[in-house]
């Protein structure tokens, strides 16, 4: 059984196709945009080109978070508390982790897909005409119904981990690989930059196996609920942008900083292309 998929043609389906999905969870969906739909759910410390096995991901691993925390103390406004703090500064700097970001705003999941999507631009008639290069996707995930099935084995029964969380113990930073539980599983984590927050942020975190959730969907079998693919063909791309960025999903409400602000500027002024 292959991961469902759903193709909506327009913004109003994409509306109807959440509260379809989110009437049938009773609980919380997490969302992650890509801009090119066939791009795997994989972290991206599992994508190195050269290290390929766990053992030597590993070793990459220790040596990430030993260099990040040498070479950034002159640059922290604040000390953080420890490893797993340490693990998501890094993810928000794009330093490549273990972590997958999720989100649990549908809004921006979709911002994120056709933001992200590569595109060539042109003015016609004085208006900016769009032609987009691949399908995006929005990866719908229930977050709760995933953990129960990746953590069986330990009779888990409740919902989204925490760092504090002791089941969580064998996905901490630094961890031997031989030591980590199999299945990626969902967390929250600390919220320690505007740029989560806004983004209403969440993560999954992966262990032993090595590829993407989307496979691990389909070998171990997952609930054919829990992850659900919606494909954006790239013919709809440019009225689901417009209609994302004019309900008012733009560069510096995703970014609150001045680098959102910049971006949205730019776009503003038709210098994107």
């Amino acid at each position: 059984m292959n991961v469902p998929e759903k193709r909506p043609k327009s913004f109003g389906e994409y509306i109807a196709l959440l509260e379809e999905y989110q009437s049938k969870s009773g609980g919380v969906l997490w969302f992650r945009g890509t801009g090119k739909a066939r791009h795997p759910l994989l972290p991206t410390l599992y994508r190195h080109k050269r290290h390929r096995t766990a053992a030597a991901l590993g070793d990459l691993e220790r040596q990430l978070i030993v260099r990040f925390r040498q070479r950034s103390i002159p640059f922290l406004t604040s000390s953080l508390a420890d490893d797993w703090d340490m693990l998501f500064f890094m993810q928000h700097y794009g330093v490549p982790t273990r972590l997958l970001d999720w989100t649990e705003n549908p809004f921006m999941g979709l911002y994120f897909a056709v933001m992200s999507s590569p595109f060539r631009g042109k003015m016609k008639a004085g208006q900016p005409v769009l032609s987009f290069r691949s399908d995006a996707a929005v990866w719908m995930l229930d977050p709760v119904a995933w953990n129960r099935h990746a953590l069986k084995h330990q009779g888990f029964d409740r919902g989204i981990l925490t760092p504090s969380d002791e089941t969580l113990q064998s996905y901490r930073p630094k961890t031997q690989f031989p030591e980590m539980n199999v299945q990626p599983v969902a967390l929250y984590g600390a919220y320690n930059s505007p740029r989560i927050v806004a983004q209403r942020g969440a993560f999954t975190i992966f262990g032993q196996n090595l590829k993407g959730m989307e496979k691990a969907y389909v070998k171990e079998k997952f609930p054919k609920s829990c992850l659900t693919k919606i494909v954006l063909k790239r013919s709809v791309l440019p009225a689901m942008r417009a209609a994302i960025l004019n309900h008012g999903i733009t560069e510096s409400v995703v970014f609150p900083d001045l680098d959102g602000l910049a971006k949205e500027i730019k776009r503003g002024f038709e210098f994107e292309f």
